[in-house]
């Protein structure tokens, strides 16, 4: 019996040590297991860069851009995604940066880290990431994680990249005058760069002692618990000897031991056990929690957009992308809970396909690989309008509608969101991403004029042609100022650039640029100038505030005229009436242009009291010949006479238009009979 105690406490020896041993591997393993978690967080944050550099490479070409300040290459890949970087590091506190050993910024110039991951990914070909733990060192004031996703030049890089002949001359010309010649002569599938990510290792530290300390103590009630029960074991153990001794010695020939099995008292090792299995599961739980969060939409419990394009990289297959139209109008009418339910109803409708929740009102199916593209769109037609009934919901009865992008031939999810976005532009609930290139070429030509517009612009060459307005003696009264591009030597018309400007900032830089230049024209040569005004112009608080300033600034302010588009009914706009009427007070004309084509009636002339008629160039074209354009110009003249408008005919051709008009009492003629517009007086 001695002997068995002295094993015990040789054994109480042991097992001290190797529960020190065994913290000490757990906190090598709670280390290793949140080191591997943030290392998790920053591939997910490079894969999100990645994606963000490809979806830019896909549609940077076809973007509308808005707003008058922006980077020149505010769409490219490498500018948006370093931009998105340093607010990252602004706003998150997180270091992550998008450098390269051949550096063009010298801003965004490589560490010692980032050129040792350089080179040994570039030594590496087949390496795919690269990732340590660093001390403090003169690259950083503290220890950190360290993470490296290498950027590869693909096709797309080599637009912008390419030789010198490859790349268009203009491009080229910026690239240049922005970072010089290092931003050429890539080569397909060359190492380029880097996205690095340095995660302070601080934090990483908390959370492991944190983590540790819970464990460390839950193992350390193990141990003190395992040897409680064990000293109550080895007690019993000792009883149950000494008695299995006194009866072997006594009734051994009896040979009956069966009753001290019941009496031996080994319950102590189902507690450890089932100490040791709560841990376990509570590390696979918050595994799949992490997956869950990660890869599944929070409402529906659907397969999310990451989850999409991982799939879709791997498996290239027809994908149907479904929106509800205006669904904010429901979430602000019906609120976010009940909007959360008609969600899930419609997420139960679509159950039974490869289903993906992409965005709150955006779905995602993938298609079998052989589907026909009769039978896809056919199938489309049959979920949309399964969709499309009514949804009951507590005492509502909601009726949405749903639009379809099909990415047949290309099979990408970029595609599909193209072939989505130009269901609106085409009025059609389904379309094939096939049908929207004729879009992706308007926006190609569009963003060509935009660039052209912001070009033309900075460089001054945005200007007015001057073209005079004469009376019946052919003596010129004032000149109308008619807006120009040009290029190279070239005149272009506003045909081509004047829509592409409307639907951006810079027509209100052309409309200030008109005013401008036509009152530094008029302080020259002291004649009489009309400028075109829009009701959009005339509601822009920063146009209106601009032409006041300068009429304040100018000696004679009954010299300017302002021309007001006749086809833009305007007599709703408070707005515009009211600048129409501050124009007025300081000594400015008011002409409506156009007369004739639209919708406007005199009533329309008599309630923005304007101070002259020009009739529209469609009816004086014909008036020769037409007698319907003859009784709508003596009209409109006798009206005119009768409350003291001046007349003016534009599109006056020739002679013989010209002698038929003064006989209809037109006051002032404007057109090619005379003279074309002209960039000088």
């Amino acid at each position: 019996m001695k002997t068995i105690k002295k094993e015990m406490i040789k054994l109480f020896i042991l097992s001290g040590i190797a529960f020190f041993v065994v913290l000490f591997i757990l906190y090598k393993s709670v280390t290793h297991f949140i080191i591997q978690q943030e290392f998790q967080k920053a591939r997910l944050l490079a894969d999100s860069l990645v994606y963000t550099r490809q979806y830019l490479a896909k549609v940077a070409p076809y973007t509308e851009i808005k707003g008058d300040k922006f980077h020149p290459f505010a769409i490219t890949p490498a500018y948006a995604v370093t931009q998105i970087a340093s607010m990252i590091r602004k706003n998150d506190k997180i270091y992550v940066k998008q450098t390269s050993d051949k550096y063009r910024d010298k801003n965004n110039k490589p560490n010692k880290h980032e050129l040792e991951a350089i080179e040994y990914l570039k030594t590496h070909p087949n390496v795919k990431e690269f990732y340590q733990v660093h001390e403090a060192d003169q690259a950083s004031k503290a220890p950190h994680l360290f993470y490296v996703y290498p950027l590869k030049i693909t096709k797309s890089c080599l637009k912008c990249h390419g030789t010198k002949n490859e790349v268009p001359p203009k491009l080229y010309k910026k690239i240049v005058k922005l970072y010089g010649n290092r931003a050429f002569g890539y080569k397909l599938g060359e190492l380029r760069g880097v996205i690095s990510i340095r995660i302070p290792f601080s934090e990483v530290k908390t959370n492991v002692e944190q983590l540790f300390l819970k464990l460390s103590i839950l193992f350390l009630l193990l141990y003190l618990g395992g040897i409680y029960f064990f000293i109550r074991l080895n007690r019993d153990i000792l009883d149950d000897m000494e008695k299995i001794s006194n009866y072997l010695d006594t009734n051994l020939s009896k040979n009956i031991y069966k009753p001290f099995k019941v009496e031996m008292n080994f319950r102590g090792f189902e507690f450890i056990k089932e100490e040791l299995n709560d841990v376990v599961k509570a590390l696979k739980n918050y595994k799949k929690d992490s997956y869950q969060n990660l890869y599944y939409n929070p409402i529906t419990k659907l397969p999310n957009r990451r989850r999409l394009l991982e799939i879709m990289e791997r498996r290239k297959v027809p994908i149907i992308l479904l929106d509800i139209d205006s669904f904010k109008e429901i979430n602000y009418y019906y609120g976010e809970k009940l909007a959360n339910r008609l969600i899930i109803e419609v997420s139960n409708r679509l159950k039974g396909n490869k289903l993906f929740h992409i965005k709150i009102d955006e779905f995602a199916v993938l298609m079998p690989k052989d589907i026909t593209k009769e039978e896809i769109y056919q199938f489309t037609e049959n979920l949309i309008q399964k969709l499309e009934e009514p949804y009951k919901i507590d005492d509502y009865s909601i009726i949405i509608r749903f639009r379809a992008g099909i990415s047949f031939t290309k099979k990408s999810f970029v595609d599909a969101l193209s072939a989505l976005d130009a269901t609106r532009i085409l009025n059609k609930d389904i379309v094939y991403c096939s049908e929207a290139k004729t879009i992706r070429e308007k926006y190609k030509e569009h963003l060509i004029w935009m660039k052209k517009l912001k070009e033309a612009l900075e460089e001054d060459r945005i200007v007015p042609f001057f073209q005079p307005i004469v009376d019946k003696n052919k003596n010129i009264c004032k000149y109308e100022a008619l807006v120009r591009m040009i290029e190279d030597d070239k005149v272009i018309s506003p045909f081509f650039f004047l829509d592409v400007a409307k639907k951006s900032r810079f027509y209100f830089d052309i409309t200030k640029v008109m005013v401008a230049k036509a009152i530094q024209k008029i302080k020259e040569n002291n004649v009489t100038i009309s400028v075109n005004l829009t009701t959009l112009d005339m509601e822009s608080q920063e146009i209106k505030d601009f032409i006041i300033e300068k009429l304040k600034n100018c000696k004679d302010a009954s010299k300017i005229h302002f021309e007001i588009v006749e086809s833009e009914d305007i007599r709703d706009s408070d707005e515009a009436i009211e600048f129409i009427q501050t124009l007025k007070s300081y000594g400015s004309k008011i002409l409506i242009d156009d007369f004739g084509s639209g919708y406007a009636n005199f009533d329309y002339l008599l309630s923005l009291g304007a101070d002259a008629i020009k009739i529209d160039g469609t009816l004086i074209k014909n008036i020769l010949k037409d007698t319907n354009s003859q009784i709508v110009v003596k009209t409109i003249t006798s009206f005119a006479k009768d409350v003291n408008m001046q007349v003016i005919a534009e599109f006056v051709e020739d002679d013989e238009v010209f002698e038929y008009l003064k006989t209809q009492g037109v006051d002032c003629y404007q057109g090619y009979f005379y003279s074309p517009p002209k960039q000088d007086l």
